[in-house]
């Protein structure tokens, strides 16, 4: 959990009274660029320290994988990716979650060659192996909508095993999420279930554009309204 907490960089204030309960299975942070998503995940995974509050992880959150938004990149074998920093695991670990998510004939491949859809995919697959908790920036952000699919039914598959920290502006995730937190100028300004977040109101509000929502097939589609 996080409470009350605030982080400031170079004087200036980025989050500010931050409350956030994690709870089991997909705990979405969704906002527009600019919020202070990508900060409140670098002070989740100790990045950057709050200038006041604090952070608690439940007892059962032993280790956390972490998927940024960005990536270097660098010329390596898909494997030796895997297995960079300190939270390196069996080489077996990392092939059951590329088999299992369709990438295993990824692994001795050049990383630096790979589409901006392969290197999220290793990289979620790296996160995957390495935590009980996911936590992950901008998972589906330019990709297309293959991997962006892709990436949410890999993301549905393990909600039940792992719990997941997503950090996206991308309307969508709310279909796969259980708990949702509305972060805009750097604070929280709602959080409940998707179904209490899929508000037209609440998320016109929070883009600055007016936004319709539509329920097909046990979904919601999002419209945006273009001038």
């Amino acid at each position: 959990m996080l409470s009350s907490v605030d982080v400031t960089i170079n004087g200036k204030l980025i989050l500010s009274d931050i409350n956030i309960e994690l709870k089991k299975g997909v705990n979405l942070i969704l906002g527009p660029n600019g919020s202070g998503k990508t900060t409140l995940l670098r002070t989740l995974i100790g990045m950057l320290k709050p200038s006041k509050g604090f952070i608690a992880f439940h007892d059962k959150i032993k280790e956390i994988g972490y998927s940024p938004a960005e990536y270097t990149p660098v010329s390596m074998r898909v494997i030796d990716v895997m297995r960079a920093g300190n939270n390196r695991k069996p080489l077996e670990t990392y092939k059951e979650i590329m088999r299992s998510i369709g990438i295993i004939d990824y692994l001795y491949r050049d990383f630096s060659s790979l589409s901006s859809g392969e290197k999220r995919l290793v990289l979620l697959a790296k996160a995957l192996s390495e935590g009980e908790l996911v936590i992950m920036d901008e998972p589906t952000s330019n990709l297309d909508l293959k991997n962006q699919v892709r990436i949410m039914k890999i993301i549905s598959k393990y909600k039940d095993i792992k719990d997941f920290v997503i950090s996206t502006h991308d309307l969508d995730l709310i279909n796969i999420a259980d708990n949702v937190y509305l972060i805009k100028r750097g604070k929280i300004i709602k959080s409940g279930n998707s179904d209490e977040i899929a508000d037209e109101y609440t998320l016109s509000s929070l883009y600055d554009v007016r936004i319709k929502k539509v329920f097909i097939d046990g979904k919601y589609v999002f419209l945006k309204e273009y001038f």
